[in-house]
């Protein structure tokens, strides 16, 4: 039987931001020469405050969606969907599923079996139709209590070909949300709810989506492949490559004393990478938040990102293209790169890590 759903709220104290301000940028090919005007913030994150006001608002042009993933390993992992559907969660939210919203496994888009790889266009736009999303609406990613692998969906979504200003990133948690008298949905969904739809149900591949992408995403670098990776890494002057690699896991599996959750994988880094765990980039005591941007950006110097915008691009690797979402928020939001000179390779370390014949050092 299904739980009776309800609603709570607990009114406190809690102060709006100054708002949102946005910019355009041009799109450039990844490894082009151009002039690139100087890095500026997007001011895409916003506070819990914020996005409580515009929740109330009940406009049709908001939409909420629950970005929230987690690592699939241990003994009793936490399941992004399956929390979704326990609740609690934010009334009117549906959920964005970073494994099922992507190319098939083994299918020609992903014939080396990756998870969740950046969707097609098409694959993209059926899942915002499923989900009743407008080009036009405002986006709000936010997730569950102490998740720090929300970031992938707020990417995707941005990177997909929805207006970037209207995606926002929500910094806060739910028991932040509750405090601050934002509205909770309790109870478990019904197994045929809408909001828990499986791409595989839908026959999309056999239909045309009404959802209208913003840029036709698929001609766009905002992931590089291994081949383009290999190319910045055999260049023989790591300084003068095209591109800079900045990988995103923890500096144990970086210089391969620490093991890979995943087996099969080698230990160690890409020749010429940089070291950024994506956790430095987090608040200690909320994974849902990001530090000062003046510390992320101090973060980013140390670590050998140039804080010359006109300097080279960043490739952004990590585990499996998670984490390395953060690094690219991170970046653009700290004003030392503009988003489109960052890149995701989105195989990163479980393509690179399993294959026998690419570059790979501890030091």
């Amino acid at each position: 039987m299904m739980k009776r759903l309800c609603y709570i709220g607990i009114a406190t104290k809690c102060s709006l931001s100054s708002g949102f301000t946005t910019q355009t940028k041009t799109t450039h090919r990844l490894f082009q020469t151009s002039t690139r005007m100087m890095a500026t913030s997007n001011n895409n994150l916003v506070t819990i405050p914020d996005a409580i006001a515009a929740h109330k608002q009940n406009s049709k042009h908001i939409k909420f969606i629950d970005g929230s993933w987690h690592m699939p390993v241990g003994d009793n992992p936490r399941n992004g969907r399956a929390e979704f559907t326990s609740g609690p969660r934010i009334p009117g939210a549906f959920y964005y599923d970073i494994d099922d919203i992507a190319p098939t496994m083994g299918s020609d888009d992903n014939p080396k079996k990756l998870p969740h790889m950046k969707p097609s266009s098409k694959n993209f736009a059926s899942a915002m139709d499923q989900m009743g999303i407008l080009p036009s609406d405002t986006l709000y990613v936010y997730a569950t209590n102490d998740c720090a692998f929300y970031h992938r969906a707020y990417w995707t979504i941005r990177s997909c070909g929805h207006d970037p200003a209207l995606v926002k990133l929500v910094q806060g948690s739910l028991d932040e949300w509750k405090e601050c008298g934002g509205e909770l949905e309790e109870g478990e969904l019904a197994v045929d709810d809408e909001r828990l739809f499986r791409m595989s149900d839908l026959g999309w591949e056999e239909k045309t989506p009404t959802y209208q992408v913003v840029v036709m995403s698929d001609n766009e670098d905002v992931v590089v492949d291994m081949d383009q990776v290999l190319d910045i890494v055999n260049q023989k002057d790591a300084a003068a490559a095209d591109a800079v690699i900045v990988d995103a896991r923890s500096a144990g599996r970086f210089v391969g004393t620490a093991p890979e959750p995943r087996p099969g994988l080698r230990g160690g880094h890409m020749p010429g990478a940089l070291n950024v765990p994506f956790t430095d980039l987090l608040d200690a005591d909320d994974k849902t938040k990001f530090r000062p941007m003046d510390e992320v950006r101090d973060i980013f110097i140390k670590a050998g990102v140039s804080p010359d915008p006109s300097s080279r691009k960043v490739v952004c690797s990590c585990g499996s293209g998670v984490t390395a979402a953060a690094l690219a928020i991170g970046l653009e939001e700290c004003g030392l790169r503009n988003k489109e000179d960052i890149t995701i390779f989105d195989g990163s370390w479980i393509e690179w890590g399993s294959s026998d014949s690419t570059p790979i050092v501890t030091d």
